[in-house]
């Protein structure tokens, strides 16, 4: 029950923090995303419009250094010009590299065009010549002016200084939408937590009314059985786990007022039992008592005794006979001895019941047949109570046959482990009136019963670790089966094997 409420509670908490959760993930994702791609831009932006200003410079230089050389041409100047030549060679690479807008490559193109132009315009190989000789410096700096090819160049940073500020800008404004968004997102995370806490706690105090109005209708129904118990609406938590303890304690006290009814009904059962076995005893010694004292007051009359033949002491037999056999039933259903098992053969046990058998059944003009199957039948079992079990068995089913009829005794190992022993007759079979109630104590349909064979076999087929079972057969008769564990092999005979 707390894995249900836990899960109950706490799953669409669970649910909502991580929809929140991946939300922030999401969103802190894509402003990286943003920002690293407006990073990228700006520094392609800035390297451009480097690029752009070095060129210019390094332009300049060329125009100065060339002017001085025209002027006095000299070696070192030389040396000067053709590493300014060199440095806006890298210049101007770097302006092709970083140009990648359509109209940027335009411009890098018309510089490289104008550069090439100017070059060719200054001819530096003249001025390298070692005979070079010095010129007017106003007429050559007129003839060779510069402000066409630089035209282009400040266009190009330009336009480059531009767009890196229009990135600038946007990656502000992206970082000012992304707080916005992040502070959208914890205010809805704090009101979806505020949210779900009023749903919660609104289902958990329904769950408590709905508790307090369970407990009040324990308390309705323990008013009616065991007296009145006052249980009030709770204020809080706490004053409803107050109730379910008084409640708890009502009932502790129910269970022990229910538990003592139970021994004194038990105890009443057990007087009842006592009763009725008294006067079962009381009718079954007193038919034979009643015979011995006729017989025995016939012998000692003091006019015309009667006197005591032999077929009369062999009566007198009979009679005690059935009255030890009344009391040994009595003894046996009273205290059953602890079972001396062994691992036997079954086969023995029963050829030894149907020979006890054997006399009552040709007296009343009964066969008595055995089946086994022709391995052994071994059985963990104690010999003298299963050998009674199966006599009881046996002279119940010639009891109940009628002369000419048939006894029999099957027996065969079941697949699930368990040996199986039906004890069949040809019998009337069960009457329906005492069906459900055969192996009750007392209960016979003999004249001359006890109602005490039946159950106490049973109880020695459950001391066993069996079961004792009987049912009417399809053909006429009853047939009662006898389901006992099959023993293990000992290892002697599994050597063998």
């Amino acid at each position: 029950m707390k894995h249900i409420l836990f899960g109950r509670y706490s799953v669409p908490l669970v649910a909502l923090g991580g929809l929140v959760a991946a939300a922030c993930l999401g969103s802190t994702w894509y402003i990286n995303r943003l920002q690293a791609d407006l990073a990228q831009t700006v520094r392609q932006d800035a390297a451009g419009t480097e690029a752009a200003v070095e060129l210019q410079v390094q332009l300049r230089h060329l125009r100065v250094h060339s002017l001085v050389l025209a002027a006095a041409p000299s070696p070192a100047r030389r040396e000067v010009v053709a590493a300014d030549l060199e440095r806006i060679d890298r210049a101007l690479a770097a302006v092709e590299a970083t140009a990648t807008d359509p109209e940027d490559v335009r411009l890098a193109g018309l510089i490289a065009e104008d550069y090439a132009r100017y070059r060719r315009d200054l001819d530096l190989d003249a001025l390298f010549s070692p005979g070079a000789k010095p010129q007017d410096a106003a007429g050559w700096s007129d003839a060779h002016h510069m402000s066409a090819l630089l035209v282009p160049c400040r266009a190009l940073a330009d336009r480059q200084r531009e767009r890196m500020n229009e990135g600038l800008e946007s990656s502000q404004k992206q970082t000012a939408w992304a707080g916005r968004i992040l502070l959208a997102l914890g205010l809805g995370g704090v009101l979806a937590g505020v949210l779900s806490g009023y749903a919660t706690a609104r289902a958990v105090n329904q769950r408590v009314a709905q508790l307090s109005v369970r407990v009040q209708a324990v308390q309705a129904h323990l008013d009616q059985e065991v007296g009145a118990m006052t249980v009030a609406p709770p204020g809080h938590f706490g004053d409803l786990d107050a109730q379910l303890d008084r409640v708890v304690g009502r009932v502790k006290e129910v269970c022990q007022k229910v538990q003592e009814q139970e021994r004194d009904l038990l105890r009443a059962e057990q007087l009842a039992a006592v009763g009725q076995l008294a006067a079962g005893v009381a009718h079954e010694v007193r038919n034979p008592l009643t015979g011995i004292k006729l017989l025995l007051q016939a012998a000692v009359r003091p006019a015309g005794p009667t006197p005591l033949t032999a077929d009369r002491l062999h009566m007198l037999l009979q009679e005690v006979a059935r009255i030890e056999r009344t009391v040994q039933s009595l003894l046996d259903f009273a205290r059953t001895a602890p079972p001396d098992r062994r691992t036997r053969d079954l086969r023995p046990v029963i050829e030894a019941a149907a020979g006890l058998a054997q006399g009552r059944a040709e007296a009343k003009s009964v066969a008595v047949c055995t089946e086994s199957p022709p391995g052994a039948l071994r059985v963990s079992a104690d010999h003298d109570q299963l050998l009674s079990l199966l006599t009881n068995l046996l002279a119940n089913a010639i009891e109940a046959t009628p002369p000419g009829g048939q006894v029999g005794v099957t027996t065969g190992a079941d697949p699930n482990g368990m040996i199986r022993v039906e004890v069949w007759d040809t019998g009337p079979g069960i009457a329906p009136d005492v069906a459900g109630r055969l192996f009750d104590p007392f209960v016979t349909t003999k004249p001359t019963g006890t109602g005490l064979g039946l159950n106490v076999a049973r109880r020695v087929a459950r001391d066993h670790g069996g079961t004792l079972t009987a049912a009417n057969r399809s053909n006429g008769g009853t047939c009662f089966t006898l389901l006992l564990p099959a023993a293990e092999p000992s290892h002697a005979e599994a050597l063998d094997r």
